[in-house]
């Protein structure tokens, strides 16, 4: 795979490992290369007064695979973790590589003289949320937990196309597993069957027939 962007990330070296395939070229267009000043909030290692925690899962979506990871951030580290990664559609045009995260804001609560103070779900308990959803695999459980969720919880969601990763900063993904990922994904877009538009009369032409003289009428 050839990369063509002024800035560099992470997996780019292996251009010079692996060499670069005139086919898949990946035009890293618009990337987006972040400033500490300019990371998503949630980040932070400093929270707002009165924010707990922030919990939920980022999405890496390298060519058509999708990488789910954990993400949990208490005040006391950022916590990612790779938890399920599996192959997607992407629509015509999408760009190779893009980073979405889906978020809870768990903040304290005042109810009257009381203050409410939520905890984040346990870390296995929300990865099978997310993957039951991913999968389309709905369950009665699954549903209870995503109403309360919605209910009590702030969203925040969010997205980046063709991230610099390193300047998120995000490495959970292995730079191998980025690069033949988007690389397997940009050579695939050559395989697509072009669908054939000519007429019956246009395709009789290419196989040799004349216009004139193969089809005039007998007496």
């Amino acid at each position: 795979m050839k990369i063509i962007d002024k800035n560099k990330d992470y997996y780019d070296y292996l251009q010079g490992v692996w060499g670069q395939d005139p086919k898949a070229i990946f035009a890293r267009t618009g990337s987006v290369k972040l400033r500490p000043q300019d990371r998503p909030f949630f980040l932070s290692k400093d929270l707002p007064k009165g924010v707990l925690a922030w919990q939920g899962e980022l999405i890496l979506t390298c060519g058509a695979t999708a990488h789910h990871i954990y993400f949990e951030n208490t005040g006391h580290g950022v916590i990612t973790e790779e938890f399920l990664s599996h192959e997607v559609v992407r629509p015509e045009g999408a760009a190779p590589l893009m980073l979405e995260w889906f978020l809870e804001e768990y903040a304290e609560t005042s109810i009257g003289t009381r203050v409410y103070y939520p905890r984040p779900m346990k870390k296995e308990a929300l990865c099978q949320l997310c993957s039951d959803r991913a999968l389309g695999r709905g369950s009665a459980l699954t549903k209870w937990r995503r109403r309360i969720s919605q209910r009590r919880f702030e969203k925040i969601q969010g997205r980046y196309e063709n991230p610099i990763l390193s300047t998120v900063p995000l490495l959970v993904v292995p730079a191998e597993k980025i690069f033949d990922e988007i690389q397997s994904y940009l050579l695939s877009l050559h395989d697509k069957e072009i669908p054939d538009k000519r007429t019956d009369i246009e395709k009789l032409e290419a196989a040799g027939f004349d216009k004139k003289t193969s089809f005039r009428n007998s007496k």
